[in-house]
């Protein structure tokens, strides 16, 4: 077995911590620059970092049965609940199995209409920009892909709901990421408020979806959303329905999930896209086989457009990180990796990794060429991971980012604010320093 490489920041485990949650791009990048593309940390426990390709294809897919998920992740199960993100197991196959019709291509269609309706009103309001001052881009994308999930979960809900959850969805998540990456401040947040509010929006929350749920049960109604499809949901082993309590899980983990992840893919693209007119102009060829939003089939020939997103993934891949816990030893690309170990694999030095990637740091959609694709070894590229756990909503989401951003390119130029300083603040997923904010032609 090789020794792993140790990579010392810090003569203690909290200052370690410290620069870590301050930075942790570049604190990534310090590691693998010294230490090669597999190292070991102490931050007050050992963690193993990697961006190596077989450690992603051994932990996420071969012997995947050999982890749990991180410590990160159990402390999301207050929001989430044992829903798919956070849930292990047996009982996670047993939801994967109940949730996967929800995804499947025909589905998909039936909500694609839905998508496409409010993306044809959302373009309408960011008329109201045009020709004015910048504004944030990624506050519009969480608004339109925020509309786009609740309506295709619940169906109708009023606009003085849809704006509490918001609200409180975005405080909520913020409480969580101060959690995950800054636990030092714990003792903190326990006596200056925080705690109580996350609890007080956390009761709401629940009250809101149990409501839902009871409403929809009792009224005989069967509308065509993601709730409906949980609720008819059976078991075909067990024959079993999923309770109250399982089924806010999933809406709430398909809710936070589902959203954040592609505004923020959104918001970067759009400002790399301010940068090149030239690949602007191919998605506007590929755009003019509609008039305002394309239908699923006119999405379905837009290989260019599919291109660009995948490409904005790679680069600036939401779910930056990934993270593990052995449970049993493993041997891993030579590495010996005992029992009781953190894994943290990460995603976004993956995709830029110069021995996997040509010119890895260039925005470049022919990285997804057809020939390129076909070429590339499979656990390269993982924005929505790997193996069974792969992101059940991964279809979903591909065909929401094309959407929006075809349809808003058709209509509306973007250019970067240039007093506006551009930087990337990893949170739950990776967002920007402070917001990005692009005119509006």
């Amino acid at each position: 077995m090789r020794p792993i490489p140790e990579f010392r920041i810090a003569s203690f485990s909290l200052i370690g911590a410290i620069k870590f949650a301050r930075d942790p791009l570049h604190f990534l990048k310090q590691g693998f620059d010294t230490c090669g593309d597999t190292f070991k940390i102490r931050l007050f426990r050992e963690f193993v970092i990697s961006r190596e390709p077989g450690f992603f294809r051994h932990v996420l897919q071969q012997h995947s049965k050999n982890f749990k998920k991180g410590s990160s992740s159990k402390m999301l199960q207050p929001v989430l609940g044992n829903g798919l993100v956070t849930s292990e197991g047996d009982f996670w196959l047993r939801q994967r199995r109940l949730v996967q019709p929800a995804f499947h291509r025909e589905r998909l269609q039936e909500l694609f209409l839905t998508m496409g309706g409010l993306t044809r009103g959302f373009l309408d309001e960011m008329e109201q920009y045009r020709g004015k001052a910048a504004i944030d881009i990624d506050a519009k994308m969480m608004s339109i892909t925020s509309d786009i999930a609740l309506k295709t979960l619940f169906g109708n809900m009023t606009n003085e709901d849809k704006a509490q959850i918001f609200k409180q969805v975005t405080r909520t998540q913020k409480y969580l990421v101060t959690r995950v990456r800054r636990p030092y401040r714990l003792p903190l947040m326990a006596i200056n408020g925080e705690d109580r509010q996350f609890r007080t929006d956390l009761k709401y929350f629940n009250k809101l979806i149990f409501d839902f749920i009871e409403h929809r049960r009792l009224s005989g109604e069967a509308p065509n959303d993601l709730l409906q499809l949980l609720l008819d949901s059976i078991d075909e082993e067990t024959g079993a329905r999923m309770n109250d309590l399982q089924i806010r899980d999933e809406a709430i983990t398909m809710f936070a999930a589902g959203h954040e992840t592609s505004a923020t893919a959104l918001s970067w693209l759009l400002w790399e896209l301010a940068r090149q007119p030239e690949m602007v102009a191919r998605i506007r060829q590929e755009s003019k086989q509609f008039e305002t939003v394309p239908t699923f089939e006119q999405l379905m020939r837009m290989p260019y457009t599919r291109q660009v997103v995948e490409e904005g993934l790679r680069l600036y891949p939401p779910a930056w990180t990934m993270t593990r816990e052995a449970i049993v030893d493993n041997d891993i690309e030579g590495y010996h990796i005992p029992k009781g170990t953190s894994v943290f694999m990460s995603v976004f030095e993956l995709h830029r990794n110069p021995q996997l990637w040509e010119n890895p740091l260039v925005f470049n959609p022919d990285h997804f060429s057809a020939e390129n694709v076909k070429n590339r070894a499979k656990f390269n590229y993982l924005p929505f991971g790997a193996g069974p756990r792969i992101c059940i909503g991964l279809q979903f989401a591909m065909m929401e980012m094309q959407l929006i951003l075809s349809a808003l390119l058709k209509r509306f130029t973007f250019e970067n604010d240039p007093a506006h300083e551009i930087g990337m603040h990893p949170q739950i997923v990776l967002k920007s320093t402070n917001g990005i904010k692009l005119f509006v032609k």
